[in-house]
């Protein structure tokens, strides 16, 4: 008995690379604000944007390895942790 093993070629562009070039952010919109009527055009692609670039960061990290996936409150400490004023202002 024959194993098939599938070999992916090396020193292509990673997935998360080819996800936001083949992905249609304003037909994803366009879905939300179809199955969401009450939502504005602008909030349902503001929605496919931060579904698009979440899902950016989950693949981007699985690729590198990383074992956690950021949640909101991670992302926030990624953002405001950075802060070394701690919120004061000059």
């Amino acid at each position: 008995m024959k194993n098939n093993i599938f070999k992916f070629p090396k020193g292509g562009k990673p997935y998360s690379g080819k996800f936001l070039d083949k992905v249609k952010p304003n037909a994803i919109g366009d879905f939300i604000k179809e199955k969401n009527p009450h939502l504005s055009l602008k909030a349902a692609d503001a929605l496919a944007l931060a579904i698009i670039y979440s899902t950016h960061l989950q693949l981007v990290f699985e690729e590198e390895g990383n074992q956690i996936i950021p949640t909101m409150e991670v992302l926030d400490q990624y953002i405001w942790g950075a802060d070394t004023n701690n919120g004061k202002k000059h």
